[in-house]
């Protein structure tokens, strides 16, 4: 399957720039079945994944705008970069450990600013920073319910049939079309695309 993001400057002028005529999200014509309620499908090696989240943090402010107990289900997708499926293996751990919130802005820093993500070494030295040694990383790594939500993040890729990233997918039925969400700063995207969020959520 071909993957396709936009290069950073393109998203920006993007998110900034958008036409009023843009349309803000597509209907699925195939909906997705007992999909979560808001899912993220995200790479480390994505340059717009790294805006969308650590720069604009869009999904900091849909985590916001949900319905209390409901938040972003976030997949990393393995078909990007040399280490794409170790990385979605490492959001695997981090998920289960609990420390997404800590690794993920370790590793897109790491990768996309720094390039210090040359081997799975590197990625456990990541994780030592957040306070999980090798050795544990590993155990996890090697448990039933890492490769259970591997297999899910890469099951959800085809049943979603994700093309590119970031896509954030609502109720398994919308995608929202990032460049259709207007606003003229980051912070005013961010709440421009929670606000949009959360009206499909109760639509």
């Amino acid at each position: 399957m071909k993957y396709s993001w936009l290069s950073a400057a393109l998203l920006t002028s993007l998110l900034l720039c958008a036409g009023a005529s843009a349309k803000q999200y597509s209907t699925l014509s195939q909906p997705v079945a007992d999909a979560p309620v808001v899912v993220e499908f995200f790479s480390f090696y994505c340059g717009p994944c790294y805006a969308f989240n650590e720069q604009y943090r869009a999904v900091e402010a849909i985590n916001q705008a949900l319905p209390a107990g409901a938040a972003v289900t976030r997949y990393h997708v393995s078909a990007m970069g040399k280490l794409g499926p170790e990385l979605s293996e490492a959001w695997a751990v981090a998920t289960i450990k609990g420390v997404t919130d800590h690794i993920g802005p370790l590793l897109f820093t790491a990768v996309q600013r720094d390039r210090t993500i040359n081997s799975p070494d590197d990625i456990k030295a990541v994780f030592s920073k957040a306070g999980i040694s090798p050795g544990e990383y590993e155990n996890t790594r090697h448990s039933v319910m890492v490769r259970a939500l591997v297999d899910r993040q890469e099951a959800a890729v085809s049943t979603f049939g994700v093309s590119g990233t970031p896509s954030v997918y609502v109720k398994g039925r919308y995608l929202i079309d990032n460049g259709g969400v207007k606003a003229t700063t980051p912070e005013g995207y961010a709440a421009a695309y929670a606000s949009l969020v959360s009206a499909l959520v109760s639509k």
